[in-house]
């Protein structure tokens, strides 16, 4: 099996999960804006208030699924096998990260509640984006570890290629 055959399947592999990725992520968003759209309006108060904002932040969840599923980019050399390899990882422990400060943020809201004259609004805007910060950060740990894993293979395939001072070789063993 030649370098460029294995990088191709590796790249292959590695649009597989974030497509997949995507689908899970658009999958949720469409359940919560279709799920929001109904029960926002029948409900009212703090819960129409959760359901209002599950609706309105999924749509940005439904956007970003889309992009990202359709941006995919397949290099064909090493070097850029590494960088969307570096990026998707680096990218999705970022939005960990971001995960961790919208349930923050969650929290915030329902505390300002106690003091507010919105109290439901502001409780049902808290709870929905503790949810949704939760579901982010559970989705992009997963999607994290799996690429991780995946990534692990670049690693294998590193140290199979050997330089010396006039050659270099690529060693694959079977």
């Amino acid at each position: 099996m030649s370098h460029d055959s294995i990088l191709q399947g590796f790249n292959i592999e590695r649009i597989s999960i974030q497509q997949t990725g995507m689908k899970i992520l658009g999958t949720w968003a469409l359940t919560n804006i279709l799920a929001g759209g109904i029960a926002s309006s029948q409900t009212q108060g703090e819960s129409s208030a959760f359901w209002q904002m599950n609706m309105g932040w999924n749509v940005v969840n439904a956007s970003i699924a889309g992009f990202g599923y359709f941006t995919q980019s397949m290099p064909t050399d090493l070097a850029g096998t590494l960088s969307e390899q570096h990026s998707i990882e680096t990218l999705l422990a970022v939005n960990a990260g971001l995960d961790i400060a919208y349930i923050l943020g969650g929290l915030y809201l329902r505390e300002k509640a106690k003091s507010s004259e919105q109290t439901d609004r502001l409780r049902g805007f808290g709870n929905s984006i503790i949810i949704q910060g939760a579901f982010l950060l559970l989705f992009d740990t997963a999607l994290y570890a799996v690429n991780a894993h995946h990534g692990k293979e670049l690693h294998t395939l590193l140290q199979s290629v050997s330089i010396s001072s006039n050659s270099i070789g690529l060693t694959i063993p079977f």
